[in-house]
């Protein structure tokens, strides 16, 4: 009869496999995604500049856009739009004024559903039924987007990506469309969830100036004023890429060059 001897790992080896574990279990998102090829979106870029990028979606509404248009002409600062296209199609007007003051447009997709649930043949035709819509009122290539609920998977970042896409999320929520405020608006941008998680540059803020969002109305000022104060400079992602010297997290990195500033 054979005799098999189960040798007693060292203590050593028990430490490392501990410690392994804990950073597996910290950054499981990053490991996952580096071990199974996951895609991502772009949530903050790598600057050396205190550039951070101010974002806007739109899907529907008639009070809040406006508004939010007056205080960042106001402020002298420009943004990124993304902008559904039935809403845009219905509101050229407003569209046309976000390019005569500077501000980018981004698509938001068609149809407001969870891209993740679709085809890529399916998602093909989302992302490019936007666009012609998008393209043809601004008279600009449409290149960013933002995908409704910000869902995406392999299918999503990939089918974007071949349309020449890029997929831009968030790295700092303001929440504004639950509803729960104006001053926790601007502590969810400035302060974040936990301590130094609110906005600093690289990152990208993302409001709603659908009428879902009314107290970004009254947030906005005292969140650009802020921000200024500490000598930030609020820009549009297109501007915020132009300056990066990386994308983060690094599967979102799938092209070679920084998309140019318009």
């Amino acid at each position: 009869m054979r005799i098999i001897i189960f040798k007693r790992p060292s203590w050593r080896n028990v430490a490392l496999w501990g410690i392994l574990l804990l950073v597996m279990l910290a950054y499981r998102e990053n490991v996952t995604s580096v071990f199974s090829g996951k895609l991502k979106p772009i949530y903050s870029v790598n600057v050396n500049t205190k550039a951070i990028g101010l974002t806007f979606d739109i899907s529907w509404g008639e009070k809040t856009a406006e508004p939010i248009l007056d205080i960042l002409k106001k402020e002298e600062i420009q943004a990124t739009f993304f902008l559904s296209s039935p809403w845009a199609e219905k509101h050229q007007e407003l569209v046309r004024r976000m390019i005569a003051e500077g501000h980018e447009i981004g698509s938001h997709g068609n149809r407001h559903i969870d891209l993740n649930t679709l085809g890529a043949e399916e998602i093909g035709k989302e992302i490019t039924s936007a666009q012609q819509v998008l393209e043809k009122i601004t008279s600009q290539k449409i290149r960013l987007i933002r995908t409704p609920n910000g869902a995406y998977n392999n299918k999503v970042i990939a089918t974007a990506d071949e349309l020449g896409y890029r997929v831009i999320q968030w790295s700092v929520d303001s929440l504004d469309w639950k509803r729960p405020g104006p001053s926790a608006v601007v502590n969810n941008v400035l302060n974040g969830p936990r301590p130094g998680t609110g906005a600093k540059p690289g990152d990208i803020i993302l409001f709603h100036a659908s009428d879902s969002a009314p107290d970004t109305i009254e947030a906005l000022p005292t969140v650009i004023q802020s921000l200024k104060s500490k000598g930030n400079t609020l820009l549009p992602v297109g501007k915020l890429l132009s300056q990066a010297s990386s994308t983060w997290p690094p599967e979102s990195n799938l092209k070679e060059e920084a998309l140019p500033a318009k």
